[in-house]
């Protein structure tokens, strides 16, 4: 039988704003000089995405990685309402994981994995900081204006045959999306995000992954090798796993986990040997 792995569920940062997240302890006969923080997407792309995050956790750590998965501040089982999500909030949030995980697993190397809008989140806190040694962004949102307005419009075609009363976004101060409410003021920030606009490289080493063809991956890797980052790119086929499912069933993409898991793999071991000779 194959022995369970540890995963620790944990609350950190600032009793006030406190963060949920779960730790999963690598085997000690494997275990790397490196850790791995995993953004998530946020509303319902969290809620789809979960299990595939959740195994992607499980993936790295049996490779011996350290892994930390957590909530932002208004998601999840993290501390905060809702409607107070805020980039800037996230952002922090990021910094204090990363921290955690550090701290936790008594290493200074991490690898940030960031999904969908997890994936903007970590290369803005990456360009930020300057001290991630890999980013893997997974279908990152690139243009946060062109990424909101696909919300609406998805919004608006999952209740084309179940009508609401009509809201004003102004008066109510936020707007829903498939039942996660979005402030006025987030959409304002999210309408401001743009990473070809990063003047710094998030990570020393960059993969991207593209699954979903309309993401501007394209032009994302020609910005992120000017400013210097060593970048790989694959395109692979796979399903869209923050989408509503019609049988509400949550996707697993294993061509996509392995893909990571192998290149967070060879970037340790490239590391150690560039370290030790």
């Amino acid at each position: 039988m194959k022995p369970v792995r540890s995963m620790l569920p944990l609350y950190f940062g600032p009793p006030n704003k406190a963060l949920f997240g779960c730790y999963h302890e690598p085997p000690s006969e494997r275990s790397r000089k490196c850790a791995v923080l995993i953004c998530q997407p946020v509303g319902h792309e969290y809620i789809n995405s979960h299990r595939a995050l959740r195994q992607l956790a499980a993936r790295l750590s049996d490779a011996g990685f350290p892994v930390l998965r957590f909530d932002y501040y208004g998601c999840g089982d993290s501390s905060g309402s809702s409607e107070a999500g805020r980039v800037s909030q996230w952002l922090e949030n990021i910094s204090m994981a990363i921290s955690e995980v550090r701290y936790r697993a008594g290493l200074t190397q991490v690898c940030v994995v960031g999904l969908r809008f997890g994936g903007a989140l970590s290369a803005i806190a990456g360009a930020q900081r300057g001290d991630i040694e890999s980013l893997v962004l997974w279908d990152p949102i690139v243009d946060g204006k062109s990424y909101l307005e696909k919300l609406i419009f998805l919004q608006k075609e999952m209740l084309r045959f179940r009508p609401k009363p009509k809201r004003d976004r102004n008066s109510q101060g936020h707007i829903d999306i498939l039942g996660f409410p979005l402030s006025n003021f987030l959409c304002s920030e999210l309408e401001k995000i743009n990473l070809l606009t990063l003047a710094d490289k998030p990570a020393k080493n960059v993969l991207v992954i593209q699954s979903d063809q309309t993401t501007g991956e394209d032009s994302l890797n020609d910005h992120l090798s000017r400013i210097g980052a060593r970048l790989e790119h694959q395109r692979l086929e796979a399903s869209q796993i923050w989408l509503p499912t019609t049988d509400g069933s949550l996707l697993v993409p294993n061509q996509v986990l392995q893909s990571v898991v192998s290149w967070t793999s060879q970037m340790h071991q490239c590391q150690t040997h560039c370290q030790t000779h």
